[in-house]
């Protein structure tokens, strides 16, 4: 292998020494050898002279803990002072591409999967380097050099130097072209139980952390967006003479997605929209509700879909069955609801623009900047602040809120941040498609499945998207065939369709994407069969699994939830499940109490097997937030279409888990040296299921529509 396939230095200058490497992907914590069709680009650091040390990141740090773990990875092979280092947002540029394709994105819970074996080799390669110029300095052997809290020391004569001192120096040296890294035993960082680093943490805690709604730069207007509610409806004329004579209204513009107010104040331009009169081509989906949607659905069910998984002979099995069981399901579609409302920050004026944009794709922000503003590459400035939650929605393929705020700040030669309200964000789309399912198990005579069939209609996700070819194939979405096709359980005969469905309703991934439908698809229907079989849902599922990593986890959260254990008291049930995705596997057992009209989430025992936990703490944070980010979806969260339009707006109709709603969460995480997978969403399947299960425990009914109303 080349050193120039291996890593690049990119900059260095007198007063700052950046080191950026091209390294090889691989998703074992332990692999570090490397194959050159393997290259991917990777992060940069930066040492002051000063001794300031900045990680520059391309991933966006949303609340997932990124920054933090991969500021790890670096600063474990470093050696630097952890509690003083800094992390700052990248510009864009292919050396941060992530191995999904040509741009940077944070998604699919996927940072770390991707980055942890580059950023250990930055960090181990820049120590070494560090090493030799201080060795040079001193006129000693590097055996004679150790690296210890951002400084170089001499062993002999105890003599110190900062790592900053040293940044003249590293010109002349040469980058490692294999820089050994550490064992994960011998790891003091990596592999241990972290709190956010605290300079992102004290920065949140006392307000000074930017996130998209804090920037604040000489000249900024704020902007307000009339849109139309009913899903594809257009502006055929608008009058807006009111608001152009009100103080403090700078400007009134027509965009591509409804009315532009700028003005000198937020309050002075959302309060502008009420007086704008505007005649509305409403469409013919004006026409349509939720009612409708189920009638359509419903009616591409009875029909034959495109094959998602075939094989065995499913109605050989279902002839000869003993038993058979049938289920709907039906899932509406979901809001993201993050916590920080949308915003996108722009300046254009003379042929440069600068962004301060909260997407989780900067390429594609970058891209759409390109095109509506009509700038060079190199005259853009991309800044990204810290985000508010995301969920998968500041990953919009449609571009929504990133467009209104290009198309607003064109040739308008001063900064203007242009925020969505609470409504828009819940109004508008992008989102959890619509799912309805039909499931069909045939049992032997011993409870055995021997055929699963399932039917599943939604909108597809991405077809006609720019992730069409990684995502939709033979009529089939990859969120729809996703946990459902590839499910775990050994079973000789399918057949499994798919139908996708057309609807001016913007749809998109969302925490988990797939698995939020097929979890529970595939986890309750099993449970079913375990009870029509008269056997325990646990040993029910390790009869039918050949993974042994399944098999540990769900032995492994059965021992924390004293499973053979448990007391039958009236009106409370436990339940199981247990679901791969995005490279992990996650078992959890909840334990709900049932009342008249209601339930109550009050234990749940998580299991996560991620491979290798590169920081326990995280990964544990990440299992309480994404089962609570679930359970939301079991009481109360849904998006429902009335005349076109979403009939939910905010947090009091568009419910989402309150603290009084949240269990008591026990996490046991699990390093079984398997490939490394995501934390950011598997813990949100298998609640999905669990809770199901356990309400059918407690009450001898299954609830397949979501959310679960009981009264």
């Amino acid at each position: 292998m080349q050193r120039r396939d291996f890593l690049k230095t990119t900059s260095l200058v007198s007063s700052a020494f950046v080191i950026g490497f091209y390294l090889p992907t691989k998703t074992r914590a332990s692999d570090v050898k490397a194959e050159a069709k393997a290259l991917e680009p990777n992060a940069f650091v930066e040492i002051k002279s000063d001794n300031t040390i900045n990680f520059i990141m391309g991933q966006v740090e949303m609340g997932q803990g990124t920054y933090t773990t991969l500021g790890m990875c670096i600063a474990e092979e470093l050696n630097v002072n952890w509690e003083e280092i800094n992390f700052k947002g990248a510009q864009v540029a292919p050396v941060y591409n992530h191995f999904y394709g040509p741009l940077m994105i944070t998604g699919g819970s996927s940072s770390i999967v991707a980055k942890q074996l580059e950023m250990r080799k930055i960090g181990a390669s820049l120590n070494l380097m560090l090493i030799e110029a201080a060795s040079k300095k001193w006129k000693v052997r590097t055996y004679d050099v150790e690296t210890k809290n951002s400084k170089v020391i001499n062993k002999r004569t105890k003599e110190e130097l900062t790592f900053g001192d040293l940044v003249p120096l590293l010109a002349s040296i040469k980058v490692p072209s294999d820089p050994k890294i550490k064992d994960l035993k011998d790891c003091t960082i990596v592999g241990k139980p972290h709190s956010r680093h605290p300079k992102e943490a004290w920065a949140k805690v006392t307000g000074k952390a930017d996130f998209g709604l804090d920037i604040r730069v000489d000249g900024l207007k704020y902007a307000a967006v009339l849109h139309p509610t009913v899903f594809g409806a257009k502006v055929k004329s608008f009058d807006a003479s009111k608001v152009e004579k009100k103080a403090g209204v700078v400007k009134v513009k027509q965009i591509s997605s409804g009315i532009a107010v700028i003005a000198d104040t937020w309050y002075i331009a959302k309060e502008a929209l009420n007086d704008i009169t505007v005649e509305w081509d409403l469409g013919e989906f004006a026409k349509i509700s939720t009612a409708d949607m189920d009638k359509q659905y419903e009616e591409a069910m009875q029909k034959e879909g495109a094959s998602m998984r075939k094989d065995g002979d499913s109605a050989k099995a279902f002839k000869e069955a003993a038993n058979v069981i049938e289920l709907d399901y039906d899932f509406p579609f979901l809001a993201h609801a993050a916590m920080e409302p949308l915003s996108f920050a722009a300046l254009h004026k003379d042929g440069k623009a600068t962004l301060w944009s909260s997407a989780q794709s900067q390429t594609l922000t970058f891209g759409a900047a390109l095109q509506v503003l009509g700038v060079e590459a190199s005259n853009i400035t991309y800044n990204t602040p810290y985000l508010g939650g995301a969920f998968g929605r500041r990953g919009a393929i449609n571009l929504d809120f990133i467009l209104d705020g290009l198309y607003v700040a064109k040739d308008e030669g001063y900064p203007i941040l242009t925020l969505w309200t609470r409504e828009d964000d819940i109004k508008l789309g992008n989102y959890r498609p619509k799912y309805k399912n039909k499931v069909k198990l045939a049992l032997d005579e011993h409870g055995d499945i021997t055929a699963f069939d399932a039917k599943v209609v939604s909108q597809s996700i991405f077809k006609g998207s720019p992730f069409e070819a990684f995502g939709f194939k033979d009529g089939v979405d990859g969120a729809q065939k996703e946990g459902l096709a590839s499910h775990p359980y050994s079973i000789n005969s399918h057949d499994m369709q798919a139908h996708v469905m057309e609807s001016p309703i913007p749809v998109l991934w969302w925490r988990s994407v797939g698995h939020t439908q097929s979890a529970q698809t595939v986890e309750c229907s099993i449970d079913q069969a375990a009870h029509i079989a008269k056997k325990d849902p646990i040993e029910y599922r390790k009869s039918m699994l050949t993974n042994k990593r399944f098999i540990n986890l769900l032995d492994d959260v059965a021992l924390k939830a004293d499973w053979k254990n448990r007391k039958k008291e009236e009106n409370v049930g436990y339940g199981v499940a247990i679901v791969e995705s995005f490279g992990s596997v996650c078992a959890q057992i909840a334990k709900v109490r049932v009342g008249k009209n209601d339930f109550k989430v009050e234990k749940v025992w998580c299991s996560i097997d991620c491979g290798f936990a590169f920081n326990p703490q995280n990964v544990e944070n990440q299992m309480i937030s994404s089962i609570n980010f679930g359970i939301a979806t079991l009481l109360s969260s849904e998006i429902t279409i009335k005349d076109g339009a979403a009939v939910q707006s905010n947090f009091y109709d568009y419910t989402v888990t309150r603290i009084s709603d949240a269990p008591d969460i026990e996490v046991s995480v699990i390093n079984s040296g398997e490939k490394i997978g995501g934390i950011g969403e598997p813990g949100t399947p298998p609640i999905l299921a669990a809770v199901p299960n356990a309400i059918f425990d407690a009450t001898g009914k299954l609830y397949t529509s979501m959310p679960i109303k009981m009264g």
